[in-house]
């Protein structure tokens, strides 16, 4: 009996990041029987300095070499945006593929391609990784995005957003009328998972973390839409009320300095700063450190760190406009949600969090308990299958079992010096 040939899947992004990449590969090494992936990218640089090999088994092709993500609004680059999509478009004629996942519809290049693959049927199904709590736009902008995000969703197969948030924001755009399976980005989440007592020591010892004391943790870019300032001024009112906990800020960014100068002096020893983190392992490690997380933003599209706080077992406080914690953060189950920029809000919300250890332990058993539920219900290599299949070219899937499994205990945590034994945690 010959083998039956594989469905040929393009997934054209501006960029790689790493966790576009763990994504391609996992769409590669699950669906490798059925699927030829290919990863095309309308740039070669990312907005980050991340450093990374793109991996020979998602089939990377550089549209863009040597250029990098960014506004870019002269009519130059405009011309030479569109020239490129439609190079990728010869290219998928070329190569026959089947299918395509767009990601976004912020470019002249993808625009022209939902154009294409409208006027040619190519199943193309859109990634968006929007919000709800993101569209504010009013006047003249919103009459003029109502068309156009109008005329894209009609124009494409399907849609595939990270999230509810996601799947809400294209509602007033026709959304409701089209297909919708999640795709959200995510972590490696084994790295998390199994990161080893050794590991945690040697990150311990590199940033100067002190053992015996419980830490609460910060992860992202040091940038103004990231409102760390609400965070570091939460932790100042708390401080002298929670005397056994530390701030751990992971990340760096061109407000590092004047975040470091708003901390008192009197508590600069309690707040440790990293500065970017290049590597994963030690991303992962990090996490592990600490017992809760807090992610400020004014605005997250999505938020993968939620994602990577989750899988280490953390409560979480989030503002409510950060598109991971729509899944991941549930007020009084795992953590605490708060308004954006409210520093009362916050410091009432980690002072809720670290009330006692039945409490911080409940919230972090759940944090697991929530975790797996979305991995049963977001999970991107399944929702690419659920597209395919929804287009005749792969059969319904049945229900995911994520690998690896979530754990459902919580790691041991040092012993705070002159604390009787947090018996509850293990």
């Amino acid at each position: 009996m010959s083998t039956p040939a594989k469905r040929k899947l393009a997934i054209i992004a501006n960029a790689p990041s790493p966790y576009r990449i763990a994504q391609h590969l996992r769409i590669a090494d699950e669906l490798g029987d059925q699927v030829e992936l290919w990863s095309l990218f309308l740039c070669e640089h990312n907005w980050q300095p991340w450093n990374f090999e793109l991996p020979e088994r998602i089939r990377p092709v550089i549209f863009g070499p040597g250029e990098s993500v960014g506004k870019k609004h002269s009519l130059k680059h405009f011309w030479k945006d569109w020239k490129k999509g439609g190079e990728v478009v010869r290219w998928l004629q070329e190569h026959g593929v089947e299918a395509v996942i767009s990601t976004g519809y912020n470019s002249p290049a993808l625009v022209r391609l939902i154009a294409w693959c409208r006027r040619h049927g190519m199943p193309n199904y859109m990634f968006g990784d929007s919000n709800v709590h993101g569209d504010r736009v009013k006047g003249w902008r919103r009459w003029l995005k109502l068309r156009y995000v109008r005329w894209v969703v009609r124009s494409v197969s399907g849609l595939m957003p990270c999230g509810e948030y996601g799947r809400r924001y294209f509602e007033p755009y026709g959304g409701s009328a089209k297909p919708c399976f999640f795709m959200p980005h995510e972590p490696d989440y084994r790295r998390i998972f199994e990161v080893t007592d050794e590991a945690q020591a040697r990150v311990k010892q590199k940033f100067q973390l002190s053992e015996g004391r419980r830490r609460i943790v910060y992860s992202g870019r040091l940038a103004p839409v990231k409102r760390v300032d609400t965070l570091i001024d939460a932790f100042v009112r708390i401080a002298a009320e929670r005397p056994e906990w530390d701030l751990l800020v992971v990340g760096g960014g061109p407000l590092e300095t004047e975040l470091k100068a708003r901390v008192p002096e009197e508590l600069k020893n309690r707040v440790a700063w990293t500065g970017f983190i290049d590597d994963p392992h030690e991303l992962a490690t990090l996490y592990t450190c600490g017992e809760a997380f807090v992610l400020p933003s004014s605005y997250e599209p999505w938020a993968v760190v939620v994602c990577e706080a989750a899988a280490a077992g953390l409560a979480i406080a989030s503002s409510r406009v950060v598109g991971a914690a729509g899944e991941l953060c549930r007020d009084n189950v795992n953590g605490r949600l708060f308004t954006p920029g409210d520093v009362d809000g916050l410091a009432a919300a980690l002072l809720d969090m670290t009330e006692n250890d039945d409490r911080l332990r409940h919230y972090r058993l759940a944090s697991l308990r929530l975790l797996d539920d979305w991995r049963r219900r977001g999970d991107p290599v399944q929702g690419v299958r659920l597209a395919l299949a929804e287009e005749g070219l792969l059969p319904s899937p049945p229900p995911v079992t994520p690998i690896p499994a979530t754990p459902t205990t919580l790691r041991a945590q040092p012993l705070a010096a002159g604390a009787l034994p947090p018996g509850s945690i293990h």
